[in-house]
């Protein structure tokens, strides 16, 4: 067997601050359609009242901000991290015991941060963003809530087995289902 030859390693190509920007923007596309669709679930639990996408176009725009103002604040960490870290030379000890060499690694991140706020308030601004977002949300929660009923039925198929008085019960098992399970569901997802 061959010694190891460390020479023969490739060195990654750092990424691009468009890559970088796109994966932040999925990211926090993804995390504020999660808001959104947890809202639109609870909201059918504990209304009467129909879907109606006005309503959570307030909650989509808010949910951006939010995450832009923690992208504001990532990028204002690093760059007090990188102001400490440019004056200090060697080595690090851990990955995140910053030194000079890491300074352009740094840039790169607050700058980031930086255009990743910028453009998650661009879209909180845009109402046809929005009205994606809130569509999307609502694709989401239509099928979180089918999912639930669909297990909760099965398991009740599987468990008392089909009555012959089904459609007779079927109201009170319904109400059930909202009262107990769904409310349960918005409970675990209210907390993410």
């Amino acid at each position: 067997m061959r010694p190891f030859d460390e020479s023969q390693l490739v060195s990654p190509m750092p990424t691009t601050l468009d890559h970088a920007l796109d994966e932040g923007i999925m990211i926090a596309e993804y995390a504020a359609r999660m808001t959104v669709k947890n809202r639109i679930v609870v909201d059918a639990i504990r209304t009467e009242s129909g879907f109606d996408a006005e309503r959570y176009l307030p909650v989509a725009a808010d949910a951006l901000r939010e995450l832009a103002d923690e992208s504001d604040a990532a990028g204002a960490r690093i760059a007090e991290e990188r102001e400490f870290a440019v004056a200090l030379d060697g080595q690090g000890a851990h990955i995140h015991d910053y030194r000079a060499v890491d300074d352009l690694n740094l840039r790169r991140r607050e700058r980031v941060a930086e255009e990743l706020a910028r453009a998650l308030r661009r879209q909180a601004d845009d109402e046809e963003a929005l009205r994606g977002l809130v569509e999307t949300s609502r694709d989401d929660a239509w099928h979180e809530i089918g999912s639930a009923i669909e297990a909760s039925l099965d398991a009740f198929a599987g468990v008392e087995g089909l009555k012959a008085d089904y459609e007779r019960e079927k109201p009170e098992r319904l109400n059930l289902l909202i009262r107990r399970d769904l409310a349960r569901l918005a409970e675990e997802r209210s907390g993410y």
